[in-house]
């Protein structure tokens, strides 16, 4: 079963593809994206909210994609932020436990992983 100790796809159900479509697979993030983001929390020492994982090709945020994301892949999530404070926290620290794939909105922080890459960055 895939999770941590603050993190579970049976409980959080952000974690897990929440579209709907009746094709959905209800794919979730992979572990190695879970244990990132357990280091995470325990890094900025409080809970995180998790507004999206995992994501199936039908899911509207992916239906216009020809080749998957991260969130696809089980490699990405979207954090909340209230302001600019918790934006840099969770970039900065987000950074320093590994992920390399950063979009930032006003709402959310989008970490993911992608192999081998340098750190990537994007404004939504």
């Amino acid at each position: 079963m895939i999770k941590t100790k603050n993190f579970n796809p049976e409980t959080d159900i952000k974690l897990l593809c929440t579209c709907g479509h009746k094709n959905c697979d209800k794919r979730s993030v992979k572990q190695s994206v879970l244990n990132r983001l357990q280091v995470l929390r325990s890094t900025v020492n409080r809970p995180l909210i998790i507004t999206s994982g995992g994501r199936c090709p039908n899911h509207p945020n992916e239906i216009h994609r020809v080749i998957p994301a991260d969130h696809q892949k089980g490699l990405g999530v979207d954090i909340a932020v209230i302001n600019g404070l918790e934006r840099g926290e969770i970039v900065r620290a987000g950074i320093e436990c590994g992920f390399n794939a950063i979009g930032v909105a006003a709402t959310f922080v989008h970490l993911g992983f992608r192999d081998g890459e340098q750190i990537v960055m994007w404004t939504y």
